[in-house]
């Protein structure tokens, strides 16, 4: 049950980023979390005791944001209440405040008291392990000057390589939503971004955000390692998937990619994908098929449906595909 209201809880995540995306760019996670100090505090404190249900009490140190008290106790998600560990410093972002439901627009006190809050992108709870390099970015001005991009980059990827959860989630989230740090990484970032891609073991979500923040990468710095990935990942992960799960957009994120940095060689491969029970990947395999190879994908397409094994969706694409080809053909013998 815990793991269904998880996923539910970051599809609608990733359903609103879409939406801000068509009218206004969302913004990066630390930004996001440092731009209302009035609503939500964020502080380095130690985590006291813990108190059932899902609360802890939590000494602070040190606020980054916002004004707080000497002490506070929070409201948290049961597995990062689980997580914490009593006598250990932490950088939280919370409120004492939570959106009305009859006032959308308005804020009211939160009736239960103040919670830890998620950023946005990567539903991540904001409970953070406290090291110099998470201070440095939750730090008043880190991201707002100028000439210091090559120490957030260096920051950001060396929270990558840690094992919190949490942490990797606000760090990916911030390097897929910050396209100005990946335009300034040096070749040693992008090598170091290469290494732990390749030898880090991350949640299916978070690998579909880091290939999407290195698929805009320059090609000469990509080659041949992201290719080569994608396709790791579409062979692993096959055709048939539970859709519930954060695999058919990873699958999806790595098939566009190819559509950027794969060969025409990779049409047989992506072409198992029209197969797949996930539409979403189907059609992505597709449009990264037929800007590779037009001429072996009509073949493919043609084949898929003969078979009949495919999504009603993918069916349909195929169709659009197959005629737009033989208009085109038509057109080219009367000419």
């Amino acid at each position: 049950m815990r793991k269904l209201v998880y996923l539910l809880s970051v599809f609608l995540v990733l359903v609103m980023m879409q939406t801000a995306y068509a009218a206004k760019r969302l913004g990066p996670p630390i930004e996001d979390l440092q731009s209302e100090p009035e609503r939500i505090r964020i502080i380095v404190a130690e985590a006291g005791k813990k108190i059932e249900p899902n609360r802890i009490h939590f000494i602070i140190s040190e606020r980054l944001s916002g004004e707080a008290p000497d002490e506070v106790e929070l409201i948290l998600d049961e597995a990062t209440y689980a997580d914490v560990s009593v006598g250990q410093s932490y950088v939280v972002a919370w409120s004492y405040l939570r959106k009305n439901r009859r006032l959308p627009k308005k804020w009211e006190e939160n009736p239960d008291g103040p919670y830890t809050l998620q950023t946005m992108g990567m539903g991540t709870p904001t409970v953070f392990e406290d090291t110099p390099d998470t201070r440095f970015l939750f730090a008043a001005g880190t991201f707002t000057q100028s000439g210091n991009s090559g120490q957030q980059i260096d920051a950001l990827l060396a929270q990558l390589q840690r094992e919190d959860v949490r942490t990797r989630g606000l760090v990916i989230s911030e390097l897929y939503l910050r396209p100005d740090l990946t335009e300034a990484m040096s070749p040693v970032q992008v090598e170091l971004l290469k290494s732990t891609m390749l030898t880090q073991d991350f949640k299916p979500l978070h690998r579909d955000f880091i290939f999407r923040t290195a698929s805009r990468l320059p090609p000469d710095q990509t080659s041949p390692w992201l290719a080569e990935e994608l396709r790791k990942t579409i062979i692993f992960h096959g055709t048939q998937y539970d859709l519930g799960s954060f695999i058919p957009s990873l699958v999806r994120t790595a098939a566009r990619g190819l559509q950027q940095a794969g060969a025409p060689s990779d049409v047989d491969m992506l072409s198992s994908l029209l197969y797949s029970n996930s539409p979403g990947a189907s059609k992505a395999a597709l449009a990264a098929m037929n800007h590779l190879d037009p001429g072996a994908t009509l073949v493919q397409a043609e084949l898929a449906l003969e078979r009949g094994w495919i999504h009603s969706e993918t069916r349909r694409e195929l169709l659009i595909l197959i005629n737009r080809a033989k208009n085109q053909a038509a057109e080219n013998k009367a000419d």
